[in-house]
């Protein structure tokens, strides 16, 4: 259930599939955006993460958003045209509190 105040919206990228050319030649798949949750988004810190929850990571963006399994550590996220890493995914009973850091 989307809480009333996810205006927002990150697009979770993934990598499309590779193909092998006429000449043998692997080619990696292009980046695509495999779906968009709405969420909150904040600006962040290092400092609020180790303030807040004794995290030492590196982090622009702090992001809450419902449970969703194709979230993970160390993957991409678009959020107004910019790429983010997902450096800390904290997983709470009902929605989910992710550390970004720029890509």
């Amino acid at each position: 259930m989307t809480n009333w105040f996810y205006d927002k919206q990150i697009q979770v990228i993934g990598q499309g599939e590779g193909y092998l050319d006429d000449s043998g030649i692997w080619h990696n798949g292009t980046e695509t955006v495999v779906k968009t949750i709405p969420c909150d988004i904040q600006p962040y810190t290092k400092e609020l993460a180790y303030k807040d929850y004794g995290f030492t990571v590196d982090c622009t963006k702090r992001v809450f958003c419902d449970v969703d399994s194709i979230l993970q550590n160390g993957m991409t996220v678009q959020y107004n045209g910019e790429s983010y890493k997902i450096v800390k995914l904290i997983n709470w009973d009902d929605y989910y509190d992710i550390m970004l850091d720029n890509k």
